[in-house]
């Protein structure tokens, strides 16, 4: 359940922390208090769309928290653990919302960033809030349908629909390329022959075009090569006084004084040394000159298979290797139309098997939804009864789609009659604002007992209600807040009356400045706003007692006459 709110900069709000209570909890006050401000905050904290407007005027930031207590939040828990968090000793979690006048909003869990997509499935599981307009969200077909898996319980078994149609549609698009690649099959066939066997003739070689430029560069340089190299040999060793020649007569000249003085004969190693590296290079320049050899017609053929490869790339891409890559990919495809057939028995065999799968599926959740209509339809008549309807009809209309769709083969339509003999009609064209808040009341009356969300919270959905009915959506509210919470923001008195937790909101101009303040009331205090709500402007007496009797009605104790 939600334990406690705390706001700051937030609409007319500088600094405020609200605690709630189990059961029915209601927050009343003038109209145009700031009531509805705590539900709006409520909504951001579920993840809904910030926006930088409903920061107070003087302020940069503003912050929301909500702390919830998860006892028996299974799916809360879930969500929770799916994204690497956890709730603290204490079973609780802190959802925060940083709002700023740049846009850059933040959200958090517990101290950790998360997104606001993970607020909105938290949110899902942990509030439900409805408002006193979302009566006219009772005339979308795609909501009615939403209710009665609700109630029905097959919010699952519808997901596992929508699962199967997506497989089904997946299957059926395949099959619909391979249906239409059949009829170009044969010219695909020859293209894909022709171009496998064009780069399998080429005979590609992943390096062979650097390979062949390399070898192109020494054939065209081939003359000044040699020229260079016989060159270079000359000064090691082939002309007089050449290198090597100096060296050894150097090593020569050393040797001989070194008999005379062992120490002059010391820098003669390293000439030998230098004498044997100059005799490797001068190898190695030969080899390098012997092997530039010009063959006749070859740089016309590596012309030729650099043309070649260039035609090649322009058709199949850059490289030996992305045009091996095009070749087998081709081979891949070119085996798949030579085995049509055979691909094409395999997607209509599993297509069949995901459409018997998918009807199946959706037979058998029209089956539930047919039993839990009927059952939805009784109970919502009866709680309209109570809710003074004396003589309404309510009706959960089924009607069979020509197939199944994501959300199974059914559409649904609400259909209700207020007065004898008028025909059954779609709740659009029969009920009045005043029937639709009541209508709509009746709905989440019974879908709270199929409901597993600990907290729902009601924004005023008792406009245009008063007198007996008034009671009696108060019943209705205290019922549906057994085993969980139920916040409701009224101005009836008999619903103020009913709750547990009774808090007023309250406005007032400081310096200028308008601040709002939450207080929980009781006692004496209690009396007089409940008397208020009942009595208008002026408290009398008999409002004050009026409220009394209300207040004891609600503790099961009839005041002594």
């Amino acid at each position: 359940m939600l334990r406690e709110l705390r706001l700051r900069n937030f609409a007319v709000v500088e600094s405020a922390t609200v605690a709630f209570a189990p059961g029915l909890n209601v927050l009343t006050g003038e109209t145009g208090a700031g009531k509805s401000i705590l539900v709006d905050a409520i909504v951001l904290v579920r993840g809904a769309r910030a926006q930088a407007d409903v920061i107070r005027a003087d302020a940069e930031t503003a912050t929301i928290e909500a702390v919830f207590a998860l006892d028996g939040a299974g799916g809360a828990r879930t969500v929770l653990e799916e994204a690497g968090l956890a709730p603290d000793d204490n079973g609780e979690i802190v959802v925060r919302r940083e709002l700023a006048r740049s846009g850059r909003h933040r959200a958090f869990v517990n101290d950790s960033a998360v997104t606001v997509g993970l607020l909105e499935r938290l949110g899902d599981v942990l509030v439900e809030v409805h408002g006193q307009h979302e009566h006219q969200r009772l005339l979308e077909p795609a909501n009615q349908l939403d209710l009665l898996d609700r109630f029905a319980g097959t919010e699952e078994a519808c997901a596992g629909v929508g699962a199967l149609h997506a497989k089904h549609r997946a299957a059926r698009d395949e099959a619909e390329r391979t249906r239409g690649v059949a009829r170009d099959r044969a010219q695909r066939e020859d293209l894909l022959r022709f171009q496998v066997s064009e780069l399998d003739a080429a005979r590609l070689r992943i390096g062979e075009e650097e390979e062949l430029r390399a070898e192109l560069r020494r054939v065209q340089h081939a003359e000044r090569f040699t020229s260079g190299l016989t060159e270079a040999a000359a000064l090691l060793a082939d002309a007089p006084q050449s290198a090597a020649e100096r060296l050894v007569r150097a090593a020569r000249i050393l040797q001989d004084l070194g008999r005379l003085d062992p120490d002059l004969d010391g820098p003669r190693e390293p000439i030998e040394a230098a004498r044997i590296q100059v005799d490797e290079a001068l190898a190695a320049i030969r080899r390098l000159r012997d092997g530039i050899v010009a063959e006749p017609g070859r740089l016309d053929a590596i012309h030729e298979r650099l043309d070649a490869l260039t035609r090649l790339e322009r058709k199949y891409g850059d490289g030996e290797e992305a045009m091996l890559r095009f070749r087998d990919e081709a081979a891949r495809e070119l085996e798949r139309l030579e085995r049509h057939e055979e691909v094409m028995a395999e997607q209509e065999r599993l297509l069949g098997q995901l459409e018997a799968e998918l009807t199946a599926a959706a037979t058998a959740l029209s089956a539930r939804r047919r039993a839990a209509a009927t059952r939805l339809a009784g109970q919502v008549e009866k709680a309209l009864r109570g809710l003074g309807m004396e003589r309404a009809v309510f009706e959960v209309g089924l009607e069979a789609a020509p197939e199944a769709g994501p959300r199974g083969a059914d559409r649904v339509e609400l259909r209700l009659s207020t007065n004898p003999g008028e025909e059954v009609k779609a709740l659009a064209r029969v009920a009045s604002g005043g029937e639709l808040s009541r209508t709509m009341l009746a709905l989440k009356s019974v879908l709270a007992r199929a409901d597993r969300v600990p907290t729902l919270v009601f924004d005023e959905i008792d406009a245009g209600i008063g007198g007996r009915v008034a009671s009696v959506v108060a019943q209705t509210l205290a019922g549906a807040a057994e085993g969980r919470q139920v916040l409701c923001v009224t101005h009836l008195a008999p619903i103020a009356a009913r709750a547990g937790l009774h808090l007023r909101v309250s406005k007032s101009v400081r310096g200028g400045r308008t601040r709002m303040a939450v207080t929980e009331l009781g006692g004496d205090d209690r009396v007089e706003e409940v008397a208020r709500m009942l009595g208008g402007p002026a408290t009398t007496a008999a409002a004050r007692e009026h409220a009394r009797d209300l207040l004891e009605a609600r503790r099961g104790r009839p005041r002594a006459g």
